[in-house]
């Protein structure tokens, strides 16, 4: 009886120095990690913005990827929808687009297709930028964008730029193209 009582406290003490506790508060992989993996994940994900009671901004997404540190959505298989007037005035699709969560500018890239009913045209590249304060879309100076219009015009050049208030497109390097005026 005496040796059961001694082999509880050796066994105790045994396991006792395997014991560890993990803390990897110094080693900063917390914040590396935080920056990395997402606070939130949605599949199938949906958002209106609604302006004055009706809808302004419609993204539907395969995916979307919440980075609150960051204050970044990362979307993939997205479709946007601009609305003027309860209709739709702009249909566009991207592969990815990371969003600013804080500003509203965004990147998009892969199979860029942008469709404007007001404007009866359509715009299609691989990399935009937009900047949602000065309502500018952009593409890199070396990236080609292609804009054709539904009277049979069509630009396609590189270092594209339209200022949407203004109503105005720019292509700062080669430009090639028809232009049909009615």
């Amino acid at each position: 009886m005496m040796k059961g009582v001694k082999f509880f406290p050796t066994i105790f003490l045994l396991m006792n120095s395997f014991s560890c506790s993990l803390d990897y508060s110094d080693a900063g992989l917390a914040d590396t990690l935080s920056e990395e993996v997402p606070d939130i994940i949605i599949e199938n994900y949906e958002s209106v913005e609604v302006r004055n009671g009706s809808p302004a901004l419609k993204i539907e997404a395969e995916e979307a990827l919440f980075f609150n540190t960051k204050e970044e959505t990362h979307l993939s298989g997205v479709d946007f929808y601009n609305y003027e007037d309860r209709k739709v005035s702009t249909h566009g699709k991207t592969s990815t687009a990371i969003l600013d969560m804080k500003s509203g500018d965004a990147s998009m890239s892969g199979g860029i297709l942008i469709e404007s009913e007001e404007d009866s045209s359509r715009l299609e590249a691989q990399s935009l930028n937009w900047i949602d304060d000065d309502r500018l879309l952009s593409s890199g100076r070396g990236e080609v964008v292609s804009v054709r219009d539904q009277d049979g015009s069509r630009l396609e050049g590189s270092g594209f730029s339209a200022d949407i208030k203004r109503k105005e497109i720019i292509f700062e390097g080669e430009v090639s193209g028809e232009f049909i005026s009615e």
